[in-house]
């Protein structure tokens, strides 16, 4: 076999350093002796890259605490909540209020007055027979035009026949003008089942209706407006002359 020259070697391997194929050192030359083939030329080991530079990592976003809640809106978290049950109960307070208010108002004006009252009772116990007006109707005597206070001038007498009626009144007459005890008037019922304030009011009507001056005003009203509210007996007030003669007495007047 021909041997290569050095020089051409050389140049081989110069060559091949600079296509990056290796070669370039006396390692890649043939042996000298024996006809051996010569080893595979060990390229050049070149000079290492430098590694890249890590990344940047990108900054995270700066994040602000949040801020503290004003200080009403912090009160109003620790305020304690209204109970469910109480949610009805607040419901129903207009109600209520309604309710205690038209407690607090007076009674309608006339309900409490005894003439009202007096009024209500003659309607529905007396006008059957004396007529609404106090006319009269039948043997039943008239009350109107000053008919009642010509019998009875004081309400206590007149009271007391209204109290005892026909059948119970002791006497042979009633009245200041002595009237018959059931005569041309008729039979007069019995009223025990009214109270003394009913009584009284009822009377009170009457000689209004005959035209008297039934105002509280009027002194000669005192006791008979007393006995009407409540605040004296019948039995209290005492007998008029002519219940006294016709020999009444003041347990008659309870009934």
């Amino acid at each position: 076999m021909t041997e290569i020259p050095e020089h051409l070697l050389k140049r081989s391997r110069e060559r091949r350093a600079a296509l990056g194929l290796g070669g370039g050192g006396t390692e890649d030359a043939p042996a000298a002796s024996g006809g051996e083939t010569p080893a595979a030329a060990v390229p050049a080991t070149s000079e290492a890259a430098p590694a890249p530079a890590p990344a940047t990592p990108a900054p995270e976003p700066k994040v602000e605490p949040p801020k503290p809640d004003p200080p009403y809106i912090q009160a109003a978290k620790r305020r304690k909540r209204i109970p469910y049950w109480a949610m009805p109960v607040l419901a129903a307070l207009p109600l209520w209020g309604y309710v205690y208010v038209r407690t607090l108002e007076p009674p309608p004006a006339g309900e409490d007055d005894p003439l009202v009252i007096g009024a209500g009772v003659f309607s529905g116990n007396c006008a059957s027979c004396h007529g609404g007006t106090g006319a009269g109707i039948g043997n039943a005597p008239a009350l109107a035009d000053g008919a009642v206070l010509e019998t009875f001038a004081d309400w206590r007498d007149q009271a007391a026949w209204v109290r005892i009626g026909t059948e119970g009144w002791p006497a042979d007459t009633y009245g200041d003008s002595q009237k018959p005890v059931g005569g041309s008037g008729g039979v007069m019922p019995a009223w025990p089942t009214l109270t003394d304030a009913q009584l009284a009011a009822v009377v009170m009507h009457e000689r209004e209706l005959s035209g008297a001056d039934m105002s509280e005003e009027n002194p000669d009203n005192e006791d008979l407006y007393a006995v009407a509210r409540g605040e004296m007996t019948l039995a209290e007030a005492g007998l008029g002359p002519d219940a006294e003669r016709s020999g009444v007495t003041e347990e008659d007047l309870g009934g």
